[in-house]
């Protein structure tokens, strides 16, 4: 890009919406069906993330901190967004599973785990937000946790500016969104065999 900038054609423009083939681009990307977001209110800057994924995707996607019903066990807290939860995001930086909310959130963990509410991960590595170390989460989390496989499946690696973008998009997919198909004019233009 910065090449481009300073040839004549581009003179004058700050940026170039240059695209890769196999990018990965969150507004590529949409929902073919509804998915509602549960982000704990347990979960310190689960709400932020989710919204961030719920505004790079356009689509079907909202975000709630209400408890599941389908999460009996669990005390019902009714909370802010729309529907049911389909998804939990569990967000992973250095305020998981530390303070007062720690065992409020293993329990909602466990019960998700129980309830077959699909888990989505997000392991933070900005440090501005928080991040830390993947490491720190096996000295940190519920043994039971750990023992019944929560990490078996990989987090969603959450990086800064400007690869934000590519980790919001990589949670999006993670929830289900798919690319767009774009219909081909090209293929209607020709005939049939």
């Amino acid at each position: 890009e910065a090449l481009l900038l300073k040839t004549p054609k581009y003179a004058g423009e700050e940026a170039l919406p240059l695209y890769i083939p196999g990018e990965i681009r969150a507004d590529d990307l949409a929902f073919p069906k509804p998915v509602v977001l549960w982000a704990s209110t347990m979960n310190v800057g689960a709400r932020d993330l989710a919204d961030a994924v719920a505004a790079a995707v356009a689509g079907s996607i909202s975000v709630t901190d209400a408890t599941p019903s389908r999460l009996s066990s669990l005390p019902r807290f009714s909370g802010s967004g729309g529907g049911e939860a389909t998804h939990m995001l569990l967000y992973l930086n250095k305020s998981t599973w530390a303070g007062d909310g720690a065992e409020a959130l293993a329990d909602q963990v466990r019960a998700a785990r129980e309830g077959k509410l699909p888990i989505v991960m997000a392991h933070e590595n900005d440090a501005e937000r928080g991040g830390c170390i993947f490491g720190h989460f096996f000295e940190v989390t519920p043994r039971d946790l750990i023992g019944d496989g929560l990490y078996h499946d990989l987090a969603v690696g959450c990086f800064t500016d400007p690869h934000r973008r590519v980790s919001l998009a990589l949670l999006a997919k993670a929830l289900g969104a798919t690319n767009r198909t774009v219909r081909s004019t090209v293929r209607g233009a020709l005939p049939g065999p």
